[in-house]
C-alpha cells in the first residue's frame, strides 16, 4: 500500500519533524521549512492539519542519505547508529543502495531508463531485497509515478521499486511498460485467448485490450514491487 501525500492515521507530521530536526541537525522549523524548500507558514499549516508532504519528505531523505525506514517507523520500531547527527544507512551496515532515476512512469510522458539518468540512491535492507524479494541488487530501479491513473493503489508522486528482469505478464500485478518514448504504470491482465488487458486503477480511464499480435508489441521494462511497502 503506498503513502499518500495527505492525513495519515499512523503517522504525526510534529513527529516527523523532529526526526528531521535530529538527522539533519537542525533546532527549529525555520530550519525545516528552508530544507524541504517552503514557507515556514506551510509547515505550521501540515502540524495544524497532521498533512504529510511525503514526496518532498522522501526526497530530502534520499538527498541527505536518512534512512526512510527509521524516518516513518513508530517510535521503538527501528535501531539505527547516529553518525554527526544523522540517521545514516550505508551498504556495508547491511544495506544496498538502489539507483533512484529522472524519470516518471505516468499515464503519458516520461522516458525511458538509462543508466546517466541516475540522480541519487535510496538503501534498503540487505536481507530484505535477499529473502523477500528475491531480486538480485542490479535488477532493481526507483523511479516515480506521475498522475492519479494508478489511484489508490499508486498516487503521485510515489517512488516505485522495479525489478526490471520480468519481461513476462504474471495475472493481476503491477508493470512499468515502455510506449514510443514514454513510460507507463498498468495493471495487466492476461486472459485465456492469449489477449492482454491493460487496466488503471483509477475507474475513471477506461481499460485498453491488447489482440493477437498487437500483444507481442508490448514492451515490459518491469514489476513494480514496492511502494512504500511490498505491492
Amino acid at each position: 500500500m503506498s503513502r499518500k501525500n495527505a492525513q495519515h492515521e499512523d503517522f504525526k507530521i510534529s513527529e516527523i519533524i523532529e526526526k528531521l530536526k535530529t538527522a539533519l541537525d537542525v533546532k527549529g522549523d525555520v530550519d525545516i521549512a528552508r530544507a524541504l524548500d517552503v514557507d515556514p507558514r506551510l509547515l505550521g499549516v501540515w502540524k495544524g492539519r497532521n498533512t504529510i508532504p511525503y514526496e518532498r519528505i522522501i526526497s530530502l531523505c534520499i538527498k541527505n542519505h536518512i534512512d526512510l525506514e527509521w524516518m516513518f517507523a513508530e517510535e521503538g520500531d527501528v535501531s539505527t547508529e547516529k553518525l554527526e547527527g544523522k540517521h545514516l544507512v550505508m551498504e556495508k551496515e547491511g544495506y544496498i543502495r538502489v539507483p533512484r532515476y529522472e524519470v516518471h512512469a505516468s499515464a503519458g510522458g516520461g522516458a525511458i531508463i538509462h543508466s546517466e539518468q541516475i540522480v541519487d540512491h535510496l538503501y534498503f535492507k540487505a536481507d530484505w531485497v535477499k529473502n523477500v524479494l528475491g531480486i538480485p541488487r542490479d535488477s532493481l530501479a526507483l523511479i516515480a509515478v506521475h498522475g492519479d491513473s494508478m489511484e489508490p493503489t499508486l498516487s503521485n508522486g510515489d517512488l516505485i521499486l522495479v525489478d526490471t528482469r520480468v519481461s513476462r505478464v504474471e495475472d493481476g500485478a503491477i508493470y512499468v511498460l515502455q510506449f514510443d518514448d514514454a513510460l507507463l504504470v498498468k495493471r495487466l491482465q492476461k486472459k485465456f485467448d492469449g489477449s492482454v488487458v491493460i487496466r488503471s486503477d483509477n475507474p475513471l480511464y477506461e481499460p485498453e485490450i491488447l489482440h493477437g499480435d498487437d500483444t507481442e508489441k508490448l514492451n515490459i521494462v518491469g514489476r513494480v514491487v514496492w511502494a512504500g511497502g511490498v505491492i
